[in-house]
């Protein structure tokens, strides 16, 4: 017993490493404060991700003259995947701007909202006239005011990459101030009755809501730079004069493209590249026979058939059909990607396309008599734009097209968020 205690004394007199064993605590502590810190800190970092938005296509227009446009994009405001935007543009013939607020990324949720208002004035928007038949001999300036307001749900019921549906509701303003003439003579050049609807318009505010309900699917493999699947996009819907004309009007569109992979490579590609097919028509019917003013006709300029000037295309119903490729051109330039695109494309806007359609294709920029059929009209585009070598999206993108008026600059612009997430402003 008297050796026992003897030990237990011995062990209690004896040094104790403490301070080893408080520098290791001490050591893990520290550790764990750093790991802390900067876990909150890149936590900081993707709350909130702020990028500016430059707008090159803002600095010269022929229309709206030299000026300046950009923004800013957050990721991350109110939660992980969403996504807000604000953009303005000042010029010497428009000044305007949009913002818009997505609550998600629709390619990872079934559910996603998006709510965006714009609104711009211009004094240069140009009239060539009501429709296919329109018998101007020259174009007007019009002074125009208007606005947008867009809430849009975005909808995959089977999840993500499968049918998405999207019940939007639009909100629409617009006045006209003016009318000017771009070169002297141009007002008495100008068809009367189309005189006459513009006098009846200037200073009147005309507004409605629209209600419109589209489907889309996509299946191309990679969205920016696809080899084969296809992108379909349908709408629906009807708009309602609130401001007392009693107006109203239904309207159908539909886009596709479809991408293959071509069946051979060219010499001067560095990749075998896709070929593609190109759709799009839109059909428009107002109530009654009364002729729908002309900001209520769908603007089918560029996006019908690129390489005419806008308000070249104006009419109730539309049609395209393009055939075109797109691949990576040369060597890579260290992480980036140069693609190059051509499409080739026939068009027409008509008052009625079923009854107006002709296959025939005309490359004079003048209108058709009123009650004869509407011809086709070709355009040539090429493009190039440079991606990363992920190919998640273009970086830096140009588009030209090519019209029996010549070369006309369809886009210009840098990569910066929602691309085909966007309100249609």
């Amino acid at each position: 017993m008297i050796a026992l205690v003897a030990a237990l004394l011995g062990l209690a007199t004896a040094p104790f490493p403490r301070t080893a064993v408080r520098a290791d605590t001490d050591t893990v502590s520290v550790a764990r404060a750093v790991d802390t810190a900067a876990t909150e800190a890149a936590v900081d970092v993707e709350r909130l991700r702020v990028r500016p938005i430059f707008s090159p296509s803002a600095l010269y227009s022929g229309s709206k003259g030299i000026g300046v446009g950009g923004g800013f994009a957050a990721d991350r405001v109110l939660r992980p995947d969403d996504h807000l935007q604000v953009e303005a543009r000042l010029a010497q013939h428009l000044q305007g701007g949009f913002a818009e607020y997505l609550t998600g990324d629709p390619r990872r949720s079934p559910l996603v909202g998006l709510v965006g208002v714009g609104g711009w004035t211009t004094n240069r928007t140009r009239f060539e006239g009501h429709g296919p038949h329109s018998a101007s001999r020259t174009s007007l300036f019009l002074d125009r005011l208007a606005a947008e307001a867009e809430a849009r749900l975005k909808w995959a019921p089977a999840g993500p990459g499968g049918l998405l549906l999207q019940p939007t509701v639009r909100g629409r303003f617009d006045r006209l101030r003016g009318v000017t003439e771009p070169s002297t003579g141009a007002l008495a050049a100008t068809n009367t009755a189309d005189v006459a609807r513009l006098e009846a318009l200037v200073g009147t505010d005309r507004y409605g809501v629209d209600l419109a309900l589209s489907a889309i699917r996509d299946t191309r493999d990679v969205p920016s730079m696809p080899a084969h699947g296809a992108y379909l996009d349908g709408e629906v819907g009807r708009f309602q004069a609130l401001d007392g004309s009693g107006l109203g009007f239904g309207h159908a569109q539909a886009l596709a493209y479809l991408f293959r992979p071509a069946p051979v490579q060219l010499p001067l590609l560095a990749e075998r590249g896709s070929v593609f097919l190109r759709l799009n028509a839109a059909v428009t019917r107002q109530d009654g026979a009364d002729t729908l003013p002309w900001f209520y006709l769908p603007e089918l300029d560029r996006d019908l058939v690129v390489g005419y000037p806008r308000g070249e295309f104006v009419g109730r119903d539309a049609l395209s059909v393009g055939v075109g490729g797109r691949s990576v051109i040369g060597p890579a330039i260290g992480p980036f990607r140069a693609e190059g695109i051509a499409l080739v494309m026939v068009g027409a806007a008509y008052d009625n396309v079923f009854r107006e359609f002709t296959p025939r294709v005309r490359f004079a920029s003048d209108r058709t008599a009123a009650g004869s059929a509407v011809p086709l009209r070709p355009s040539l585009a090429f493009g190039l734009n440079l991606h990363t070598a992920r190919r998640e999206r273009p970086l830096i993108g140009a588009l030209v097209g090519i019209g029996p008026d010549g070369v006309t600059l369809a886009s210009l612009r840098l990569a910066y968020g929602l691309g085909d997430f966007r309100p249609r402003f």
